[in-house]
């Protein structure tokens, strides 16, 4: 089954912050987002939630475009190769371009629930753990410092970037989580001033 396939070629994109538990969480939280809507393509999902972050990672890897971009294009002969239902490929497509919190998801359901479940994924404490596990590998978070400037940023910014009201209520919490965070941080820290 083509589930199956796709479950298998993403196990080997392994990542501290957008490898294969980043995948589950995204597919887990749409359906906790789609809430057993039938009108909600839950293939597409599947589909888009394991192979979304596939342009970050070579071979496919382009570093002068978005992941996004490279994923987008790249999806189809994934998608082919594993008997994914053709007809469903332009919807896969469509969410994958508009995953990241810094990007528009076109109109459709999914592709908003994917949005939202994307975003989801940088706050909170799972947000804060994935931040800091790329610290030193990865040129979003090259320090310490920056990767707390970041966790400070997204709490802040994050909960405008949310479509749906089961996600803004989700981010809501983890908003308030990564502030406690940052809270307690600070005063372990004097003030951030010996991080």
């Amino acid at each position: 089954m083509w589930k199956n396939k796709i479950i298998s070629f993403a196990e080997r994109f392994q990542h501290p912050a957008w490898g294969l538990s980043h995948c589950k969480r995204v597919y887990e939280l749409c359906t906790e987002l789609a809430n057993d809507d039938p009108i909600v393509d839950m293939d597409s999902i599947f589909a888009s939630a394991y192979l979304h972050d596939i342009g970050a990672f070579e071979p496919y890897k382009k570093p002068e475009l978005d992941h996004a971009d490279v994923s987008f294009i790249e999806v189809v002969r994934v998608l082919i190769g594993v008997g994914f239902p053709s007809e469903k490929i332009p919807a896969v497509q469509d969410i994958i371009k508009g995953h990241m919190f810094y990007s528009e998801p076109n109109s459709n359901i999914e592709s908003i629930i994917f949005h939202d479940a994307d975003t989801l994924e940088f706050m909170g404490i799972i947000g804060v753990t994935r931040l800091l596990s790329i610290v030193g590998l990865d040129d979003w978070t090259p320090d310490l410092k920056t990767a707390i400037d970041l966790i400070e940023k997204y709490s802040e910014d994050l909960i405008n970037r949310l479509y749906t009201e089961k996600a803004r209520a989700l981010g809501q919490i983890r908003k308030e989580e990564m502030e406690l965070y940052l809270e307690l941080l600070s005063k372990e820290t004097y003030e951030m001033k010996l991080l």
